[in-house]
C-alpha cells in the first residue's frame, strides 16, 4: 500500500521531534507554575537580587552616561552621585530596561515584564543547550536526558525568574557560545562562533570560563601538530 511508507515516513518525523516536543513541553511548566510574579514573594536572596538589579536597570540612562548604579541622588551643588555596581557587562542591564521601560512607573508589571525576559533567557539556554549535545552524541534523547538533568537542579529553578544579569541572561550567553564551538567543531564556520561570543560577553563574564580552555586547547592542539610535523 502507498500509504504505509508515507505513514512510516511520518511516524519517523513525530518519533524525532518527539525530545525537542517533551523539552518545550518542561520549559513551559516554567510559565505556568511561579505563582504571581509581579509581586516580591521570595527570600533566600531572589528579592534582593531582583530588587538590585530592576534598581541599575532604572537607572540606566543615556543622559547619565550609561553608568550601572544600584542609587542616584542629586548632591547639593545640583550635581548627581551614584552607588555604582559594575560588577557585569551592560547587556543584561539594557535588556531588563527595555523589558521594563513601556510599563513607565508601574512596578508590578515592570517586574512581570523582567521576570518573563529571565524565563525567556532560561528556555534559550535550555534549547541551545540541548542542540549543542545532540550534535556531540547524535542523540535526541541523549540529549534530553542531559539538558533535563543539568536544567532541574534546585537553584536553577529557584532562581529562574529572579531578575539578574548574573543568572539566566549569563547562563544563556555561555550556552549560546557553547553551541558556536561544538558548530565550529564539527564544520568549521568561525563567523557564527564570533558572533556568538560577542553576544556573550555583551551578557556576562562567566562565559570565560568555556574560552580560555577552549582557546588553550585549540592553540595547544595546533602547536602540537606543527612541531611533531617538523620533527
Amino acid at each position: 500500500m502507498p500509504s504505509l511508507p508515507r505513514a512510516r515516513a511520518r511516524l519517523a518525523q513525530w518519533r524525532d521531534s518527539l525530545p525537542l516536543a517533551i523539552l518545550l513541553a518542561a520549559l513551559a511548566s516554567l510559565f505556568v507554575l511561579g505563582g504571581d510574579r509581579a509581586y516580591l514573594r521570595r527570600d533566600g536572596g531572589h528579592n534582593e537580587i531582583t530588587t538590585k538589579n530592576l534598581a541599575i536597570a532604572e537607572n540606566l540612562s543615556i543622559e547619565r552616561g550609561l553608568r550601572l548604579a544600584t542609587r542616584v541622588w542629586r548632591n547639593e551643588d545640583g550635581g548627581l552621585g551614584y552607588d555604582l555596581y559594575s560588577r557585569f557587562p551592560i547587556g543584561g542591564y539594557a535588556l531588563i530596561k527595555l523589558a521594563i521601560l513601556p510599563f513607565g512607573g508601574d512596578i508590578s508589571a515592570g517586574l512581570a515584564a523582567a521576570r518573563l525576559l529571565m524565563l525567556l533567557a532560561l528556555c534559550g539556554a535550555a534549547l541551545f543547550c540541548w542542540l549543542a549535545i545532540a550534535r556531540i552524541s547524535g542523540s535526541r534523547w541523549i540529549a534530553l536526558a542531559a539538558t533535563l538533568f543539568a536544567f532541574s537542579g534546585f537553584s536553577v529553578l529557584y532562581f529562574a525568574d529572579a531578575v539578574s544579569s548574573e543568572t539566566s541572561v549569563d547562563l544563556f550567553g555561555a550556552t549560546l557560545t557553547f553551541h558556536g564551538m561544538v558548530v565550529f567543531a564539527q564544520e568549521r564556520r568561525f563567523r557564527q562562533l564570533l558572533v556568538k561570543t560577542c553576544a556573550a560577553l555583551f551578557l556576562g563574564w562567566h562565559v570565560y570560563g568555556l574560552l580560555l580552555p577552549f582557546i588553550a586547547l585549540g592553540f595547544g592542539g595546533e602547536a602540537f601538530a606543527l612541531v611533531r610535523s617538523a620533527i
